[in-house]
């Protein structure tokens, strides 16, 4: 199998960040952010081997300027809390070619956002270090037919259970309210509430997308390499998933001092490798007990032990203090991955 990551990440101006400056910083580039006045230089930032802009059908040329592009987007957002970016990280398996990987980007970039509206700046980096990744950021906010930004939410009407309208009540009189609209006359008042226009703050859409990622990935992996989005608990695996260690603490080993999350890691693959080798005897051993079962005369326990459940044929094993194996369930969002780069220390 190899790698698999996908991560998902908001930029976001309540946090005091700046979509020019992220995108200056992944795409290596010099970029004036209009709205603080700051210029953002990372020309000197070694590693990125490709930079992209693909655009909806409907986006303005100009906005494959990487830097009109997201002080646009900044123009766009007045909210001091705006989201101004959605960041998806993704690991570039190193069984593929680096024209391969290209295309698993560039069609996963299509599919899933530029056909949906969404401006997208994406960058390969790769150092040599065996960590070729790509950073995908994308607008929040959809681009209409017209050239221009599109909402992010909408009033709608407010139903009650059986899908009426819900009037406004005017505490006075107790009837429903209304209004006089010049040129119109009088206009009865709904209740009204804000909704989303599309899906991409949904829960269930990360999901989406990191299964995505996969299907992507798995069109040009061989069959013995596919990935698999979900994480080992989910798979079914009793295999303790890896935590992410970043540049920082890489780099760090490489100048010969220890790590933390390094040395954390390498504890678990320890752990994964004692545990793997204990699977593989528990098999060889209910293999043994099954063909002990098919035997006259076996023993009577023995044959109270249905072939093929591992469970009681470790359980048996346990009572006769043979072998005693703890089982530790751990869900992480995503467990099979390490070493992804971390944000502004790549």
């Amino acid at each position: 199998m190899s790698i698999y990551h996908c991560s998902i990440q908001i930029i976001g101006r309540s946090s005091g960040r700046s979509a020019v400056a992220a995108a200056a910083y992944r795409a290596a580039e010099k970029l004036e952010d209009k709205e603080t006045g700051l210029t953002h230089d990372y020309t000197k930032k070694q590693g990125v081997v490709h930079r992209e802009i693909m655009l909806p059908e409907y986006a303005p040329e100009e906005y494959k300027n990487r830097e009109i592009l997201w002080n646009e987007v900044q123009k766009i957002e007045k909210r001091s809390n705006a989201q101004l970016a959605r960041e998806i990280e993704v690991a570039l398996p190193r069984e593929l070619s680096r024209a391969d990987q290209m295309i698993a980007v560039r069609v996963y970039v299509q599919m899933n956002f530029v056909e949906k509206g969404m401006c997208a700046d994406w960058v390969l980096h790769d150092k040599g270090d065996g960590n070729p990744h790509a950073h995908i950021m994308l607008t929040t906010r959809p681009i209409r037919k017209n050239g221009r930004w599109g909402d992010k939410q909408k009033s709608v009407y407010k139903l009650d259970g059986q899908g009426n309208k819900i009037a406004v009540i005017d505490p006075d009189t107790g009837k429903q309210k209304v209004r006089i609209r010049k040129g119109k006359g009088e206009e009865k008042l709904w209740e009204r509430v804000t909704v989303p226009v599309n899906d991409w703050n949904s829960p269930g859409k990360a999901e989406e997308w990191r299964k995505a990622w996969a299907d992507c990935l798995n069109a040009l992996l061989p069959a013995e390499k596919q990935v698999d989005h979900r994480s080992y608990a989910r798979q079914g695996i009793a295999q303790e998933p890896t935590i992410h260690e970043g540049y920082a603490a890489r780099k760090r080993e490489k100048q010969g001092r220890a790590a933390d999350r390094c040395q954390i890691n390498r504890d678990i693959r320890s752990r994964n490798a004692l545990l793997q080798h204990l699977q593989t005897k528990i098999k060889e051993i209910a293999a043994e007990l099954a063909e002990m079962m098919k035997k006259e005369g076996g023993d009577v326990e023995m044959k109270k032990i249905k072939a093929g459940q591992l469970k009681d044929v470790v359980d048996a094993m346990e009572e006769r203090q043979m072998l005693v194996v703890t089982f530790e369930d751990e869900e992480e969002e995503d467990g099979s991955r390490t070493g992804c780069c971390a944000d502004q220390t790549d």
